[in-house]
């Protein structure tokens, strides 16, 4: 498949998810009569993820194919940017999120069991929906309850085209725990850092108004400075999902 067209399929696949046009995972409160011994969780493997940029209801994708293809020739230069100025500041999403996450369910009392990899290694194909969750969960040996959590969007997202839709940064993950073996859910959530998507009946957290950037030019400019905003986003995210446990 053309790595354009390949492109446009993984956004088009982010935003049917994200705007709700999918079922999104329902929300379930921690169901604390279910795990009364609950003092540690082990963390699965989430799938990979990379930062982007992308532009809502972007022009381009209202000219059918051949817009739409354009449009993300034109965004695919920015996305390259915005992992460069990344990776020279040693941003990486899910290393920040262990780290957050982690202090943050200790301070709670929990004990927390990380994966020897983070992410799932290329190759593997373990079955999700388009939430990223697993549709078949097996037991695990360590821990008495097992979290699978994934990012949905990590990067810069701006509402449509023109200054009145600056990009800012923006997060989404999903959360959901269940019983070591697999079996019962205890909790579910979905979380949004700056709804840029309008992702109904989410956890949603408003963006730091210091990382706004009202065109791609001046994202350009922000430099590494992106990805201070970027790791806000994904304590602020780590936060209000330690706050549910």
């Amino acid at each position: 498949m053309p790595r354009k067209l390949k492109a446009l399929l993984a956004a088009v696949v982010v935003l049917t998810a994200l705007t709700g046009c999918v079922s999104k995972p329902q929300r379930q409160a921690l169901n604390r009569a279910a795990a009364p011994q609950l003092k540690s969780i082990t963390v699965l493997q989430m799938r990979p993820s990379e930062p982007t940029v992308m532009i809502m209801n972007n022009p381009g994708y209202q000219f059918g194919l051949i817009g739409a293809l354009v449009a993300e020739a034109n965004m695919a230069p920015k996305r390259a940017q915005l992992r460069e100025h990344l990776k020279q500041a040693q941003f990486d999403e899910v290393v920040a999120f262990r780290e957050a996450f982690d202090a943050l369910l200790q301070q709670r009392g929990y004990q927390v069991i990380w994966p020897d990899a983070l992410e799932e290694p290329e190759g593997k194909k373990t079955k999700r929906d388009m939430w990223g969750q697993r549709k078949a969960l097996v037991a695990v040996h360590e821990g008495d309850a097992q979290l699978d959590i994934n990012f949905g969007f990590v990067g810069y997202a701006s509402a449509g085209a023109g200054d009145a839709q600056p990009y800012r940064p923006t997060v989404t993950m999903t959360a959901r725990l269940m019983t070591a073996d697999g079996k019962t859910k205890l909790f579910q959530d979905t979380f949004v850092y700056n709804n840029v998507f309008n992702t109904p009946d989410a956890v949603v957290i408003d963006p730091d108004q210091r990382y706004v950037y009202p065109d791609s030019t001046d994202l350009e400019k922000a430099g590494v400075a992106k990805a201070d905003g970027l790791k806000l986003a994904v304590q602020a995210i780590a936060e209000k999902i330690a706050a549910q446990l």
